[in-house]
């Protein structure tokens, strides 16, 4: 072995010993790392959790037996016992996840705390049973004298287990912090050391083969002109290197044409997330807003129940709470809009057969349970032989919120309301046609149609504005096309899926 070998060689072994060394102290990093993160995720998060939802729940069970007190409503009662099984579950939780708690007095708190549980389910059940024999006026007074005292104590003795849990678990989280600081500034200074030994190293193998690959180099540059058409314009005067280029410049030709149809892709993708990533934004924004408002103003009515109630107004209690259940339905609706256009967003792959006319048949079923009561007459003009090969939940959605807009915006002024549903087959696609004479939609509204949060007619019927857009998405997910005609004389779907 000559001198300049031995320096490769040596340089080769430094540079190995250097990425080994990286290699164990990163996995050592990594594994004080794994520890912290699975002694939050096992024992302090769970921890927090179920103590938090213990407290909560118990006030809860104050509030029951305070409607119960002053209602005298069973279903008070009811959500009471429920109450306490949700205490009685999460301090199970809260008592296996102490077995890896490190602290002795919180194990002695949370002892102390079953006796008062204990105690304390025992003087609600008291006061639950004397609201048959005793004036309101004398259980609340019981109940603030005597339970509200417990609770808070009880309250307490939950509060100075969870905070130290939360200070150690955002002690922990800065000494990961810590730790990932360490591993970078270690892994920079390792890739810096190796930086320099391949610098050395590729200096060495430049003086090794220099001259050996000074014609391969002008070779690779005339490549590297774009001249792959070697069999006509170049020799390198070595029939093997001859043949090698050859082969080589058809693959490199072969992957400079892959490339540039990759490329076209590429753009498209990314025009789509753009789009796609306006439409995140949009959808953010105002789900935030629509999500907001019903919550602040649910809050505010609760307020006022509280002070009617305190006040002896039951009249304005009732009134605010049927407003708190209205606005309780509208998030009810949003979300289950939300779990709609999820659902679009999935990649279906369950195809198969569906009669266009016997799925029509379960629709009209479903809605009639909806819309009790309601004299538009849905008119199933489908062709009987006429079958999709489509996802089933996916032609069901589409179909059945179509369908139901037409009975909700019915025009009330009209005899002889309907919704029509036609059929068509053409070669490689079916038509399918849902045509009512309702209201319509308002001309200026033609282009935002099939938009995020969309309502044209709030006055008539509230909804979340997602419908039609869940309803275009399912359409794109099976390469079809939907469009839509309007007047003052009905609205018209026309939907084209391929077949």
């Amino acid at each position: 072995m000559n001198a300049l070998e031995k320096k490769i060689a040596f340089s080769f072994g430094a540079i190995t010993l250097v990425f080994l060394s990286m290699t164990v102290f990163s996995l050592l990093q990594i594994n004080q790392l794994t520890e912290s993160s699975r002694h939050i995720q096992h024992v302090l998060d769970p921890s927090i959790k179920a103590n938090l939802k213990v407290v909560q729940a118990l006030n809860t069970s104050i509030i029951s037996i305070q409607r119960w007190i002053l209602t005298k409503e069973k279903k008070y009662t009811l959500q009471w016992q429920i109450t306490w099984s949700v205490i009685n579950k999460n301090y199970a939780q809260l008592k296996n996840h102490s077995k890896r708690w490190e602290r002795e007095e919180h194990l002695d708190l949370l002892n102390e705390i079953a006796l008062d549980l204990i105690q304390l389910k025992h003087l609600q059940q008291t006061i639950v049973t004397k609201t048959h024999t005793q004036s309101a006026d004398a259980t609340i007074q019981m109940l603030r004298q005597d339970l509200a005292p417990l609770e808070q104590q009880v309250v307490e003795k939950f509060r100075q287990i969870s905070e130290p849990q939360h200070w150690e678990m955002q002690r922990t989280f800065l000494k990961e912090e810590e730790q990932e600081r360490t591993l970078k500034d270690t892994t920079m200074m390792f890739l810096l050391l190796s930086l320099l030994g391949g610098v050395s190293l590729s200096i060495l193998l430049a003086r090794a083969v220099f001259t050996p690959l000074n014609q391969t180099i002008q070779l690779a540059d005339t490549i590297a002109r774009g001249n792959y058409d070697l069999d006509r314009t170049f020799s390198s005067g070595d029939a093997k290197l001859d043949t090698a280029l050859r082969t080589m410049t058809n693959q490199l030709y072969e992957k400079e044409r892959n490339n540039l149809e990759y490329q076209a892709k590429l753009e498209l993708f990314n025009k789509q997330l753009v789009a796609s990533n306006d439409e995140l934004s949009q959808f953010s924004y105002r789900t935030s807003h629509d999500l907001k408002a019903p919550l602040i103003t649910i809050r505010g009515l609760a307020t006022a129940i509280c002070e009617d109630i305190d006040d002896g107004d039951y009249q304005d209690v009732r009134k605010n709470a049927s407003n708190i259940a209205g606005h309780v339905k509208k998030l009810e609706n949003l979300v289950t809009d939300i779990l709609n256009l999820a659902k679009a967003e999935l990649e279906l792959s369950n195809k198969e057969k569906i009669n266009i006319s016997e799925l029509l048949g379960e629709i009209e079923a479903r809605l009639q349970a909806v819309y009790i009561g309601n004299d538009v007459e849905i008119q199933a003009e489908v062709d009987c032989s006429v079958e999709l090969t489509a996802p089933k939940a996916r032609i069901l959605q589409v179909l059945e919120n179509l369908i139901s807009n037409a009975i909700k915006y019915s025009d009330k002024d009209k005899p002889n309301r309907y919704v029509r549903i036609t059929t068509m087959k053409k070669p490689h696609k079916t038509i399918l046609t849902i045509e009512d004479n309702g209201i319509g939609i308002p001309k200026e509204y033609a282009d935002k149609v099939f938009g995020m949060f969309q309502r044209f007619h709030p006055n008539i019927a509230y909804g979340s504005g997602l419908g039609m857009y869940i309803i275009k998405k399912h359409i794109e997910k099976m390469d079809g096309v939907i469009q839509f005609s309007s007047s003052a004389s009905g609205t018209k779907f026309i939907i084209e899926l391929p077949t």
